[in-house]
């Protein structure tokens, strides 16, 4: 029994993995949604992040360094009205009863990121 639900969570996994550069190229074409690479100054920032307790995992440290680097980038650029839509609780600026994470919230707070 165990053997056959892992057989077909792997199937689930490989098929999504073969649909995945079509699942990219469709979210580029997504109008006001932006893909980017992760670059060098978003690296640094996921390792400075880690000294602080934001109870993260990796993966989600970097990920949030690379939103707070690219808010800066556009700031710099001009834009003004930024959004970060998540539906991971664990990069949302609140808990289950809507009150704020913090240091998260300081974080988007000073980046002047609406999540």
């Amino acid at each position: 029994m165990t053997r056959e639900v892992l057989d077909r969570f792997e199937q689930h996994i490989r098929a999504e993995l073969r649909q995945l550069n079509d699942t990219l190229a469709s979210l580029r074409n997504q109008s006001g949604l932006e893909l980017f690479p992760l670059n060098e100054k978003m690296l640094e920032r996921a390792v400075g992040l880690a000294g602080l307790d934001l109870s993260l995992q990796p993966f989600d440290q970097s990920i949030l360094a690379a939103v707070l680097v690219r808010a800066e980038e556009l700031r710099d650029a001009g834009e003004t009205d930024l959004c970060f839509c998540e539906t991971d609780a664990d990069l949302q600026p609140w808990n289950k009863k809507g009150d704020s994470k913090q240091p998260l919230t300081d974080l988007y707070d000073s980046a002047l990121v609406w999540v």
